[in-house]
């Protein structure tokens, strides 16, 4: 059993990280990649993965990244400091790049990165104009994100969110992914719940799928159709936690721990074997190879 994508610096995963490893691992789980998102996380990250290493024996990978939404976050909340939104990116780049390269022995992949042109129409109060710097600042980022990615052989764990009804944004990832590693970067697309024609792109270019909770939901059944559609040895699970708890403790009122842990992995298998006409077995011993696979050597 393995979490392919988990924030533990996170409230309130981080104040129960302890017992809530310690759970997983007698679920028999294996590994989890903790992922980053910017600046402020990174060094709480850095150290939690240490220290529950120590702990625990070498459970928890680093991912470091920055998420597409940041942008838009900075630009919000007034964090520009008279710079313009591209001089920003680079400034977050710049922060990244420091932080990572000093750490590079410690890292396992570059995450959580890609783009995202759903989250910065949520604030209505961007002009066009702000919304397609915004954009663009994303894609600048991203390219870099993968010269480091390619530089230094590490698998890539991918955010790449729509605007509804679209598909334009995983196209531009994938072109991207495509332009910059010329086939050379390994990756998995974190939560997608996009486009079917779509996905077939991502599995063609040899990436990953994350599923998650979301396929618990009653209303996820657009994503149990992805599911559907992706081969076993493609497949890896996740919690996204502390987001995006199971359906079985979403409704049960006297769950203690409503967010998004570990042990929630069991769950998502158990659904996903179902849907994949599978037994538990089967689905937890390909899909922990296949974490394996992707985030094990960088040789």
């Amino acid at each position: 059993m393995h979490d392919s994508h988990i924030h533990i610096s996170l409230s309130p995963l981080k104040e129960n990280i302890q017992t809530d490893i310690q759970e997983f691992l007698e679920l028999n789980g294996k590994n989890i990649l903790a992922q980053t998102t910017q600046y402020s996380d990174y060094q709480d990250t850095i150290d939690m993965v240490k220290q529950l290493n120590i702990t625990y024996g070498n459970v928890v990978a680093l991912a470091l990244g920055i998420h597409p939404s940041r942008f838009e976050e900075g630009l919000a909340q007034n964090e520009l400091e008279g710079m313009d939104i591209f001089k920003y990116g680079q400034k977050q780049f710049d922060i990244f790049k420091e932080i990572f390269e000093r750490n590079i022995k410690d890292v396992t992949a570059i995450g959580e990165c890609g783009l995202d042109y759903f989250s910065m129409y949520e604030y209505n109060q961007f002009t066009k104009k702000q919304i397609e710097d915004i954009k663009e600042v994303q894609r600048r980022v991203f390219k870099k994100l993968c010269t480091l990615a390619i530089k230094y052989n590490l698998p890539m764990s991918i955010h790449s969110r729509e605007k509804e009804g679209e598909s334009v944004c995983v196209k531009d990832t994938l072109s991207i992914i495509a332009k910059e590693g010329k086939g050379t970067i390994r990756g998995s697309f974190h939560s997608y719940t996009g486009d079917k024609k779509v996905l077939k792109d991502i599995l063609d270019m040899g990436m990953y799928v994350g599923f998650n909770a979301i396929i618990t939901y009653p209303s996820g059944e657009s994503v149990r159709e992805l599911l559907k559609e992706v081969p076993l040895d493609r497949i890896l699970f996740e919690t996204d936690g502390p987001f995006l708890p199971t359906q079985n403790v979403r409704k049960n009122k006297k769950a203690e721990k409503k967010y998004g842990r570990p042990v929630m992995i069991k769950e998502i298998i158990q659904k996903a074997a179902e849907i994949k006409g599978v037994s538990y077995e089967k689905m937890e011993e390909i899909t922990d190879q296949n974490f394996t696979t992707l985030f094990s050597s960088r040789d």
